[in-house]
């Protein structure tokens, strides 16, 4: 392969990559809502016999903006943004594999709560899950 192959096969490469963060981004985009939202919260723990379902309203525009400021979410920032670490009391298990997961209106968020949009009527759920 000479170097004009070469420089041609990186930029469709290149080309190839760009497209592909631009689809990716097309299809995780959801839009904000802007002013009051209700909304519930529902935080399930199976290993603690917990589950609670809580109606909330909040100008955040994101999850983890208002998450930050909910009462009893426990969390840390991290490089990508808020991790959640418990909830109430109950927290992660690293050493036995215990960790929170976040879905949406019942569909397992593919994003972090940052980047997940508050709207009005959404349900979000917080379960402690076991195993990686």
């Amino acid at each position: 392969m000479n170097k004009k192959q070469k420089i041609t096969l990186v930029s469709v490469f290149a080309a190839i990559l760009v497209i592909a963060a631009i689809v990716a981004g097309a299809l995780n985009y959801r839009e904000t809502q802007a002013g009051k939202k209700e909304f519930q919260v529902e935080v399930v723990s199976d290993r603690d016999g917990y589950s609670e379902t809580t109606e909330y309203t909040s100008d955040a525009e994101y999850l983890g903006e208002f998450l930050r400021t909910m009462e009893g979410c426990e969390w840390q920032e991290r490089e990508f943004g808020i991790y959640i670490t418990g909830f109430d009391g109950m927290m992660e298990d690293f050493d036995n594999q215990y960790w929170w997961s976040v879905s949406v209106n019942g569909e397992s968020s593919m994003t972090g709560a940052d980047e997940i949009p508050l709207t009005d009527g959404d349900v979000y759920n917080f379960t402690l899950m076991q195993g990686w």
